[in-house]
């Protein structure tokens, strides 16, 4: 496994080799708008050579994109703004963009299943013919005061396997992110193992409840808040350890969004959730057979 940081700037990887990350992954958008047009292939290359020169790599690609409205309203847009990411992906020598599902809340809950099988089906075929894979972030953005509703799809088992069942390509799959289903009292263990065929990436989120605001407000109030990993409520000893239960040997990116260490302090959120996380990705080697127990 890699340990990396989610960020949309290239020029973080100089940041990921001084802090001790294996890489990044990275946002499409530094490479331009994928619906919009091609991706700047003098972007890419650079973005290549500043990961050679840092001993670093680019781990992933992100294009979240789709849980905005753009392609609620011109959904012609998707299918060409996927192959623009995956030819960045090609030139990177990657296999794996990490995404959104998208949701559309003026339909109902069948009518989504099949607004996501209506996009994603054309998207799947593509991602085999091209040896890529699709990895849908488990974030669907609900909670908060009423009235709200949801901008993505896959909060939960169910929701994967409607989708999955939906469109069976296995060229889609998740970006497992334990903090969405930890806030929602659902097992990530049990998930992670269920699900374990489905992983292509996974986001090292933590997440801290706050009892007193869901005595104040219930499920509609801001019951919990992002933290670094390692400073709220999920072990991640036992998540890391699962993972390597499971085979998953891909890349772990934190997606840091703690309000604690945040603008002058971002840097040192990052470099306390590697603390964290890199001595259980990275364990250090020991020769145990050299050791001399009598002394």
């Amino acid at each position: 496994m890699k340990l990396s940081f989610l960020t949309g700037n290239v020029n973080d990887l100089e940041k990921a080799a001084k802090l001790g990350f294996d890489g990044i992954e990275l946002n499409v958008r530094a490479f331009g708008n994928p619906a919009t047009g091609a991706l700047d292939k003098e972007a890419i290359a650079q973005a290549r050579q500043l990961a050679n020169k840092f001993h670093v790599g680019i781990h992933s690609l992100a294009f979240y994109d789709v849980s905005g409205s753009q392609y609620n309203e011109n959904p012609k847009l998707l299918v060409p703004a996927y192959e623009r990411v995956f030819d960045a992906l090609e030139a990177l020598e990657l296999d794996v963009v990490a995404s959104m599902g998208g949701f559309d809340a003026s339909k109902d809950w069948d009518g989504n299943i099949q607004l996501f099988a209506d996009r994603f089906g054309p998207v799947a075929e593509i991602a085999e013919k091209r040896g890529v894979k699709v990895a849908f972030e488990n974030w669907m953005a609900v909670h908060g005061r009423l009235p709200f509703k949801p901008v993505n799809i896959g909060g939960s088992p169910d929701t994967w396997d409607a989708m999955f069942k939906a469109v069976p390509s296995k060229a889609l799959g998740l970006e497992f992110d334990p903090s969405h289903l930890y806030w929602q009292g659902i097992d990530h263990i049990r998930a992670l193992r269920e699900f374990k065929d489905r992983i292509y990436h996974v986001h090292a989120k933590d997440t801290e409840m706050l009892p007193e605001r869901r005595y104040r407000g219930g499920v509609n109030g801001d019951y919990f808040r992002f933290r670094i990993p390692g400073y709220g409520e999920i072990n991640w000893p036992q998540f890391i350890s699962t993972l390597d239960e499971i085979g998953y040997t891909g890349d772990i990116a934190i997606e840091h969004e703690d309000p604690v260490y945040w603008n002058d302090k971002f840097d040192e959120g990052l470099d306390r959730g590697w603390q964290v996380l890199n001595p259980l990705i990275h364990p250090q080697e020991r020769s145990w057979q050299n050791v001399n127990f009598t002394k």
